[in-house]
């Protein structure tokens, strides 16, 4: 019984593979990295539950491709984006990409006043990337 419940989960959990997609180009769907917080925020971070929110859009569009929400990290935090975190499963992530990370007291989708920011350009599939967070939000 429990190896047909595994089987089950296993089978429903994968996601689907978009057509005329080649296996290479899907399996490099990852962004890996550290997010930094500069020394001079870490007295501005928020008090009690915290989020860091860390979305990945194309140059050209402000939606997001995907995006990884972690409750209360520390820092320095290591993180993987994969094909699981898009938000479309129809979309490749590929090419250079803008990856945005934020913490804030809250987990919703826009910045509010208060939150810290920083972002990067990388190329999705790259290793060992880094976003410091310096700004805070006015």
């Amino acid at each position: 019984m429990v190896r047909l419940i595994f089987l089950f989960f296993f089978l429903f959990s994968c996601q689907p593979l978009p057509k005329d997609v080649p296996l290479e180009k899907y399996r490099s769907q990852f962004i890996e990295g550290q997010v930094l917080l500069e020394d001079s925020l870490k007295n501005k971070l928020p008090k009690g539950d915290r989020f860091l929110i860390i979305s990945v859009r194309n140059l050209e569009d402000p939606m997001p491709i995907a995006v990884l929400r972690v409750k209360n990290p520390s820092f320095p935090y290591r993180f993987k984006i994969r094909g699981k975190h898009k938000l479309r499963h129809d979309k490749i992530m590929e090419g250079d990409v803008i990856i945005t990370a934020r913490i804030s007291s809250t987990q919703t989708a826009e910045a509010k006043k208060g939150d810290l920011i920083g972002f990067t350009q990388a190329r999705v599939g790259t290793k060992d990337i880094k976003i410091l967070i310096n700004t805070e939000v006015e």
